[in-house]
């Protein structure tokens, strides 16, 4: 598992980026895209890796859950928790 941990700490460092980036405004559903192109991404690299090649397999094989629990992948926050910036406040 050494080699997922460290393609999993690029990936988290290169996701906390995107959401430093997309955390704006109406950021709830850019958010959540990145968050499922994270976690499509991240189950099609363990089906390479484990040479699972259906993919319904792949998703019983490496549920969300274990994307986070197993291999630690940063969680993204699909909801702002700050209140609206504006200038005119």
């Amino acid at each position: 598992m050494g080699m997922v941990s460290l393609d999993s700490n690029e990936v988290n460092a290169t996701v906390r980026g995107w959401v430093g980036y997309f955390h704006y405004r109406n950021c709830s559903q850019v958010l959540g895209l990145v968050r499922n192109h994270m976690e499509q991404r991240m189950i099609t690299h363990l089906r390479k890796r484990h040479k699972v090649r259906d993919r319904k397999t792949g998703y019983i094989r490496f549920p969300n859950r274990s994307l986070y629990k197993k291999y630690n992948l940063y969680k993204v926050p699909t909801t702002a928790v700050w209140t609206k910036a504006h200038a005119l406040r």
